[in-house]
């Protein structure tokens, strides 16, 4: 259970209020929602073969799938850039038959595609009239990066709440010569290959481990975070560290009670205001 009493609650119910009430909303920065740096790098060393198929807008719909087929023959470079305007990034792309009920995949690699599977595939997904439909390929790739770049924003979300968890302490420690504290630390004395979000040491010996985390909706992976934490707490136990889970979010609003069961065996769980406000109390007893 929660060991609320050691951080200043008079209950387990007053300790879950205050978690609750001072969860943070969100921790998307302006940075979480595009990497524009990644979006265009992405595209950096493609532009010449933009350039190629972006010739494809300018031939009457009538004869573009002649002209795209001399295209692929003439400069098979531009094949592998063909899945990205579909928004995919694998150059062997499976298609189910619903006719046949049986898999192929087509294969987009520059030195081992077939010309009448690419020019089919290309027809009947409709990416060969999307050509006469669009000024400029090199926007509209853009505009797919931006897009595919969104199902990274999970792992920015985690790294952004970390990289608040780790300002945080580098404030709390500032004025404490004798702390400092590591960002994706080992510590020898957990017997498993594990890094720790942030170690805090004292006169160079680990004293409080951390993890974050950051769930903006419910589902069953914090559940699951909760319980191997649990698992980790019990090996820590044998230990002299500290073990701190900072972990926040709107997610955990309904999955309180959640939280509390799989979580009945781990110490210390903060949200990040919770941090703030209780960091330094742990600081003077380690």
């Amino acid at each position: 259970m929660v060991n609320y009493s050691k951080i200043g609650y008079s209950s387990l119910d007053e300790y879950s209020e205050d978690f609750l009430d001072t969860l943070l909303e969100s921790n998307h920065t302006y940075e979480f929602y595009v990497n524009w740096e990644k979006v265009y790098a992405n595209l950096e060393d493609k532009v010449v073969e933009i350039s190629i198929l972006n010739s494809l807008n300018k031939i009457p719909a009538n004869e573009s799938e002649s002209k795209f087929r001399e295209i692929i023959v003439n400069y098979p470079e531009v094949v592998p850039l063909l899945p990205l305007i579909l928004a995919i990034r694998n150059k062997k792309v499976p298609i189910f038959n619903l006719k046949t009920k049986s898999s192929k995949k087509v294969n987009f690699s520059k030195n081992n595609f077939d010309v009448e599977e690419v020019v089919d595939f290309s027809i009947k997904t409709g990416l060969l009239d999307l050509f006469n439909n669009i000024d400029d390929l090199y926007s509209y790739l853009v505009g797919t990066e931006v897009g595919l770049d969104t199902n990274a924003r999970k792992n920015r979300s985690g790294h952004i709440f970390e990289g608040a968890v780790g300002t945080l302490l580098e404030e709390k420690l500032k004025n404490r010569a004798d702390l400092t504290f590591m960002e994706e630390e080992f510590v020898s004395a957990i017997d498993r290959n594990k890094r720790f979000d942030f170690v805090i040491y004292k006169n160079n010996t680990p004293k409080i481990v951390f993890e974050c985390n950051f769930y903006n909706s419910t589902g069953s992976k914090p559940i699951e975070v909760a319980h191997a934490y649990a698992d980790l707490q019990h090996e820590i136990n044998k230990t002299d560290l500290v073990f701190l889970w900072i972990t926040d979010g709107f997610g955990w609003k309904k999955m309180m009670s959640s939280l509390m069961n799989a979580g009945e065996n781990i110490d210390f769980i903060f949200n990040y205001h919770m941090l703030d406000k209780l960091l330094d109390d742990f600081l003077d007893d380690i």
